[in-house]
């Protein structure tokens, strides 16, 4: 697991909405979720903007209401891109955290090593790319 730059992850939920879980987690359901709905929400928020500019009571220069409308959507868009990185972020933090505190297993046979390995697998504190890399690195010392 990755960590992922908060302000990129930001910048490119801007440019393009939902991106923020594609890049984070790699989840093209959610992705495609927000794309839809934050799409739609700027559409409807270029659309109010307009309805309103349109009202003769209102004297505001042309676009004005409607660009400050979508300067909201993308300052949530923004903020919700740089969110979803540091929530990642402290995840991976936290099961780094947790694992440095797991009891040592330098002293127990390869199967009982193996095993813990596993069980932290499972339990979802490593990835399955690490799990390889310390199997590996486990049956090579066992040689």
């Amino acid at each position: 697991m990755k960590r992922r730059n908060p302000l990129l992850t930001g910048l490119l939920n801007m440019l393009i909405p939902g991106s923020s879980h594609l890049y984070v987690s790699k989840n093209w359901l959610k992705f495609i979720l927000f794309f839809i709905i934050y799409s739609a929400m700027i559409v409807f928020v270029i659309f109010l903007g307009n309805n309103i500019q349109r009202i003769r009571e209102y004297t505001l220069p042309q676009g004005l209401c409607t660009g400050i409308l979508l300067l909201g959507v993308y300052a949530f868009l923004f903020f919700n891109g740089m969110n979803e990185a540091s929530a990642r972020n402290g995840e991976i933090d936290s099961t780094a955290h947790y694992q440095a505190m797991r009891t040592d297993t330098s002293k127990d046979d390869v199967i009982t090593k193996l095993a813990k390995l596993q069980r932290q697998r499972d339990e979802g504190l490593i990835s399955s790319e690490q799990q390889e890399t310390r199997e590996a690195e486990i049956k090579s010392k066992k040689e």
